[in-house]
């Protein structure tokens, strides 16, 4: 895959390996017309966009972020439409055919980073889990797939409000630190009212010993991005 340039604020909120993951765990499903929520600097939706055909719009709450990946599809070649707003109060008068998305998911009751531009990309008191489920089902057509990856540790809430919003866990994987850690994070496919059973995917163990495991690494070589500073 050719490289992709993504321009991030230097002291802002910056992807992580999370995102990367997610990107392997839904490449070459998607088609048709997605949504990428919390779309940060673009970089979800615009790997998507690079290896897949698809019509793709992105919505951020921090308009910075709107610019910044408007500017990065801009510079990659990549035909995309970015816009400003709540995803907890957005209803598009189009439905999605897959909705992506890295939203955040840290407790408010954890020490929050000073930096607004971090805390409001990294706290779930930006964007609760019931919010972004319930906003997912409303923006999604019928037979519509959400991807998202969220705190492992959470997966009961999760399940949970799946069942309030009609989505059915279709897909899943854990992520490790390490192979005799706990896991951190987990990738889910739902599908919404869907009655498919559930395929659990063998787990993603990211370090191997002091080093990047051989799957990590093979993620980030297909991923294959490069990050540079955007001047405001």
């Amino acid at each position: 895959m050719s490289q992709l340039e993504l321009y991030q604020l230097e002291n802002g909120y910056r992807y992580n390996s999370d995102t990367l993951f997610l990107y392997d765990f839904i490449t070459d499903r998607i088609r048709g017309e997605i949504l990428d929520v919390g779309c940060g600097c673009g970089i979800l939706g615009l790997l998507v966009a690079r290896d897949s055909s698809v019509i793709l719009k992105g919505i951020d709450i921090n308009p910075i972020n709107v610019q910044i990946s408007q500017y990065n599809a801009s510079v990659n070649g990549i035909t995309a439409e970015f816009i400003t707003g709540d995803f907890s109060e957005f209803k598009s008068e189009i439905k999605f055919d897959f909705i992506i998305s890295n939203p955040p998911f840290y407790h408010s009751n954890v020490i929050k980073s000073p930096n607004s531009h971090i805390a409001k990309s990294r706290y779930s008191n930006s964007l609760s889990l019931e919010q972004f489920l319930a906003s997912c089902n409303r923006n999604l057509k019928p037979k519509g797939v959400l991807y998202f990856c969220y705190d492992a540790k959470q997966i009961r809430d999760i399940l949970v409000l799946f069942d309030k919003f009609k989505l059915n866990l279709t897909k899943m994987k854990f992520v490790y630190p390490k192979i005799n850690q706990n896991a951190k994070i987990v990738l889910i496919e739902a599908k919404k009212s869907s009655k498919s059973m559930c395929e659990i995917l063998p787990p993603l163990v990211v370090f191997d010993k002091d080093e990047f495991s051989i799957e990590t690494k093979e993620i980030f070589k297909k991923a294959n991005t490069i990050s540079k500073v955007y001047k405001c």
